[in-house]
């Protein structure tokens, strides 16, 4: 068949990039492609073309996918553009599929038991959990084990030796350690897990040159795709299989490449020539998804990284809406935007965000109101992390001030530096309903300033009864000695921007905690509903998919980018990583594209910029941000003589009023009416009224003096 005939007859509609990618069959070849460029259309095409025009036997080719989800829907639309006539004896796999056909074919030709694949992973984890307890930490959390077993994926992947294991460091945990004795575990019963499969795949054909040759007779054509996102151990493999034949097409995007922490290796695109001389690289260009107006941005945003091929996304399209910026007063306002949006949802929409925690305040906003929504992910490590157990703990203790076991888990969080042995043993066979606080300031084993502790951090729990669950957090942590733990820690605090926000839906405290067992169950227990036109997705989720209205949120400096990279190769490349994950979330758009920021986080303002929001619309910010309002006011000129106060409160009794109304607090306004206070400047709070849009900046001294604000309830 000619490939004029072929055309016809299977109604080929290719330009020109497009179709110099479909016919190109013999030799190395790397097809970059841009988001939305047909490279799906372009591969099935091509399998068509090296059947139908080339003879080529079906048996003979390999095409390798990132995801089993990918190999049925490359067969799917294989059988759609050409029948199914030659459908079955196409081979579709993922490379963990080509590694179990290999390892069976060694085990049957050398006549050995291969290991059984470890494929439970709630077994994997406990393992792994025990492991890590081992280090003295107690008892891990999930986010901690899955942590772990990332990381080991990784050593894996990036074909690490004994030595770089060992120097490989993970903060919290002797990941050497655990390294070896999870291996150690999997050796001992004679299992495998994914990656070993890999690694053993790779020593087979290395050792065993017969059977390296058997599967490149089986398979002389090899077709890869996403290769952005394979492993250094996956291209070494499709490397020995393809070195005899050399007729091995690579489609991806270095671009888009977005799993470096699962040892992702775009780095193999970039050295492509090298590997295999004489290699030919194409371009794919064209976007076919989405408006003009998105793409010219998200080109001009993705040049800004050096790690790439020189190429340029284009598209026809129309130019459509312009990209929108949307700066929110705070940021939960995000969440009641998001609530708008979803109520009057008729078109696709996907709100994008970096990692799942980010979602948890808008499903929570979405139950509440009974408004339908989609969730791609499943994943309750955020109620098990350190820091949300260390808060449920804290707060509980409130309700329960017996609990001296409770109590032991947290008290040094809180600067109350007593041994624990010792502490222990002050608190053991206490009352059901003593004090631990009665008890341990009525025992005479402490220091002067342990008293002192013992006694502040017992004034503070007296108030929170008083408090809502937002205020009472913001006590912990600001207050109370929990903030400096963190910092000393070099904990990540991101979730306790969640929590917070949880917190501000769910002012009572009690209800507030039983509402995050009720998300828990409920994120777990949730299925996708896939004709909901509002969907909920991390950015590396939504890969592959696209929507005609996209709503990227927490596009802030300090959380979308993270925090600033160091200037060294490392930190380039991290940062590089970080605006590809950006990019790939804009060019999920067709129609729309939208960024929600934020001016302030519960109440204090944001001293980082939208750097990549600013990138991409090609603003640049301003030399130095004005600060919204300034929480001291400038200083005045003295004058001959004081201030006289005709009538109220004196400043010592104002400053004392303004003690509670602290972040959280209900308050009542003689103008505005109920509202609640997001957050302190000083004299300044910035307070939510009920029946006003806008945060109001609100002079505490001003209206206490004048009467005009009080507390709720008084």
């Amino acid at each position: 068949m000619t490939y004029g005939e072929f055309k016809t007859q299977y109604h080929v509609r290719l330009n020109r990039q497009q179709e110099a990618a479909a016919r190109q069959v013999d030799g190395p070849v790397l097809l970059l492609a841009v988001p939305g460029s047909g490279k799906t259309t372009v591969l099935v095409t091509r399998l068509g073309y090296m059947i139908h025009c080339r003879g080529i036997r079906p048996e003979n080719i390999l095409t390798v996918t990132y995801t089993v989800a990918a190999t049925k829907d490359m067969k799917a639309r294989f059988i759609r553009f050409f029948g199914e006539d030659h459908a079955d004896k196409l081979t579709f796999r993922t490379i963990n599929g080509l590694c179990a056909v290999a390892i069976r074919y060694y085990a049957g030709k050398k006549g050995t038991q291969p290991f059984a694949l470890a494929d439970d992973d709630s077994r994997l984890n406990a393992v792994v959990r025990e492991l890590l307890s081992k280090g003295g930490g107690g008892y891990p959390p999930d986010q901690q084990v899955k942590e772990a077993r990332t990381h080991i994926t990784y050593c894996k992947n990036m074909m690490f030796s004994d030595a770089g294991v060992e120097a490989h460091k993970v903060d919290g945990m002797d990941f050497p350690a655990v390294y070896k004795g999870y291996q150690a575990f999997l050796l001992k019963n004679r299992l495998m897990d994914f990656d070993d499969q890999m690694v053993f795949t790779y020593r087979i054909f290395r050792q065993y040159p017969d059977i390296l040759a058997h599967f490149q007779r089986r398979w002389p054509f090899l077709c890869v795709d996403e290769a952005q996102d394979t492993s250094k151990i996956q291209h070494a493999i499709l490397r020995l299989l393809a070195s005899k034949s050399r007729n091995i097409f690579m489609v991806g995007d270095e671009d888009q490449s977005i799993y470096g922490f699962r040892a992702a290796w775009p780095q193999a695109l970039l050295e492509f020539e090298n590997t295999y001389p004489g290699a030919k690289v194409l371009m794919m260009e064209t976007n076919y998804r989405s408006t003009k107006s998105i793409v010219e941005a998200a080109d001009a945003f993705i040049q800004r990284n050096e790690s790439r091929h020189p190429k340029h996304m284009r598209t026809d399209n129309p130019q459509g809406a312009p990209i929108r910026k949307v700066a929110l007063a705070d940021y939960n306002r995000q969440y009641r935007y998001l609530l708008k949006v979803a109520r009057n949802c008729k078109e696709q929409t996907a709100v994008l965000y970096r990692n799942n925690d980010s979602a948890l305040p808008l499903i929570d906003l979405l139950e509440r109101e009974g408004v339908p929504y989609a969730c791609r992910q499943r994943e309750g490590f955020f109620f098990t992390s350190p820091i949300v157990r260390d808060i449920t703990d804290m707060l509980e203790f409130a309700f329960n001030d017996s609990d001296w076991e409770k109590f032991l888990r947290f008290y040094y969080k809180l600067d109350l530096k007593i041994k624990k042995p010792i502490l222990a043993g002050m608190l053991r066979g206490m009352a059901e309903d003593e004090s631990v606080f009665d008890r341990l300031l009525a025992n005479e084993g402490l220091e002067p300033w342990q008293y002192g502790k013992v006694r502040a951090l017992q004034t503070h729990y007296s108030k929170f009864p008083q408090l809502t669950s937002f205020a009472a957090i913001q006590r912990l942590v600001k207050f109370m000695g929990y903030g400096d733990y963190l910092r000393e820690q070099k904990m990540d605090t991101s979730k306790l921007d969640v929590l917070l926000s949880l917190a501000n839906q769910t002012p009572v405290t009690g209800e507030f905690l039983l509402r995050l067992r009720e998300l828990k169950d409920t994120i777990e227990g949730m299925e996708p509903d896939p004709g909901c036109p509002f969907v909920l997705s991390t950015i590396h989720a939504s890969k592959g998919l696209e929507y005609d209205r996209v709503i990227l949120i927490d596009a802030v400096d300090g959380t979308f980018p993270s925090d600033p990279f160091p200037h060294d190769d490392e930190g380039r490349a991290a940062l590089e990583e970080e605006r590809r994950l950006f990019y790939v979330g804009a060019t999920r758009a067709k129609r729309q594209l939208e960024f929600l920021c934020y001016e302030s986080r519960f109440g204090e303002p944001m001293a980082a910029g939208r750097t990549f929001i600013d990138q991409l619309l090609g603003e640049e910010p301003p030399a130095e941000l004005e600060p919204q309002f300034n929480p001291q006011p400038k200083p005045k000129k003295a004058k001959a003589k004081p201030p006289v106060y005709e009538s109220g409160p004196t400043p010592a009794q104002l400053a004392k009023q303004q003690e509670d109304f602290m972040a959280g607090a209900e308050v009542v306004h003689k103008q505005f009416g109920k509202g609640e206070i997001l957050g302190r400047l000083g004299s300044v709070a910035l307070i939510a009224f009920e029946d006003i849009d806008d945060v109001k900046r609100v002079d505490l001294t001003t209206c206490l003096k004048k009467g005009l604000i009080r507390l709720a309830g008084q």
